[in-house]
């Protein structure tokens, strides 16, 4: 069984194929990386030297009809509109008639909702969106570097948006709870701390020959996050 862990990050479950294209990943195939990074810090985190990289913006390495099962935790919101557009048909055309696809992201409404409610400032508004590269926290070659090792928001969606955009594309889908999930070892793969205040939607890829009616594609379930 092929299962896809796309926008893997350190988390890597090794019954699962992990996928990702940060500096991180790439650094961590090099064997003085880890000595330099501990060093410098470069980056923060503990990357493992199995991840298959792949540019998730590019078209997917795998033959159509082949995957099983495929998996995706904020990653969807570091694409432009276009690339996640890309990106959710690459998951259509490589994933299995009736296979599985579960997509988590930041839910937008929920960090809107907290401006609004004066639970977040307005001058840190758009770091709760985290659309920059900058951080206070960041040291001169950090600084430098960090265009190259952070990738910060494009694109953000709520849940009606991703049902709708996932529904078009031609996967019949319904919106989740953390943990709430057809997949058989989520518990593995999904992390309960990324699933606070966002939108998960879950759901299957509609063989051929299933009518591509909005009633068909689309079951919503609305869950607060």
């Amino acid at each position: 069984m092929l299962k896809l862990n796309l926008g893997c990050g350190s988390h890597t479950p090794t019954s699962w194929t992990n996928v990702d294209y940060a500096m991180g990943a790439k650094l961590a195939k090099l064997p003085v990386f880890s000595t330099i990074n501990k060093i410098f810090k470069i980056v923060n985190l503990d990357w493992p030297d199995q991840i298959v990289i792949h540019d998730l913006r590019q078209k997917f390495p795998w033959n159509d009809n082949s995957v099983d099962v495929l998996y995706s935790s904020h990653t969807l919101e570091h694409l432009s509109k276009r690339q996640g557009n890309h990106f959710l048909k690459e998951c259509h055309r490589v994933l299995k008639p009736n296979g599985i696809i579960r997509i988590v992201v930041p839910d937008l409404k929920t960090i809107v909702d907290k401006y609004i409610q004066g639970e977040i400032p307005a001058e840190e508004f758009l770091h709760e969106l985290n659309v920059s590269y900058e951080s206070s926290r960041d040291g001169a070659l950090k600084s430098k570097l960090a265009p190259f090792i952070r990738f910060p928001h494009k694109c953000m969606y709520d849940t009606s948006a991703l049902l709708r955009i996932m529904s078009e594309i031609g996967f019949k889908v319904a919106s989740k709870k953390g943990l709430e999930s057809e997949i058989d070892d989520v518990d593995i793969i999904e992390q309960p701390s990324r699933t606070v205040d966002a939108v998960i939607v879950e759901g299957r890829k509609l063989p051929d020959d299933t009518p591509k009616s909005s009633e068909t594609r689309q079951s919503v379930s609305v869950a607060n996050h």
